[in-house]
């Protein structure tokens, strides 16, 4: 089974890049895998982001069992909230995570900064910098 997840992670990672295929085709993948992991999950959250269906992103995100998230998983839909403009999703979905990453924080800076939020994104930046070195990656 792992080789055919491995070839289904590569159709995806092609599908992303849209080289070959269309969402379509990387939903109807998706459909026909069984035994779903933590990477086919996130491939699929991340065609979605990238193909600006945000809403399809946290819809699967929800879908998704608790024991395969992992911070690519959050990531991946908090960047579909970014993209998309769902603040309300990207907070909730923040808001619901235990341990904020660096990472985790600065795609929810981007989702705040692209919709003109930037006291509380600047507020965000503040709060991580309190127990944690300042990181020039969250100011670009």
């Amino acid at each position: 089974m792992s080789d055919i997840n491995g070839l289904i992670d590569c159709l995806f990672f092609c599908l992303r890049k849209g080289k070959c295929g269309s969402i379509e085709n990387a939903k109807n993948v998706f459909n026909l895998v069984v035994d779903r992991d933590t990477i086919t999950y996130n491939a699929m959250i991340n065609s979605f982001a990238l193909n600006g269906m945000g809403t399809q992103a946290v819809e699967l995100y929800r879908e998704m069992p608790n024991n395969l998230r992992d911070h690519i998983s959050q990531i991946c839909v908090l960047n579909a909230c970014s993209h998309a403009g769902l603040l309300h999703e990207a907070r909730t979905i923040f808001n619901e995570i235990s341990l904020k990453t660096e990472s985790i924080i600065t795609t929810m800076v981007d989702c705040l900064s692209r919709l003109f939020m930037f006291d509380e994104a600047q507020k965000l930046i503040e709060d991580y910098e309190k127990t944690n070195t300042p990181s020039i990656v969250m100011y670009s």
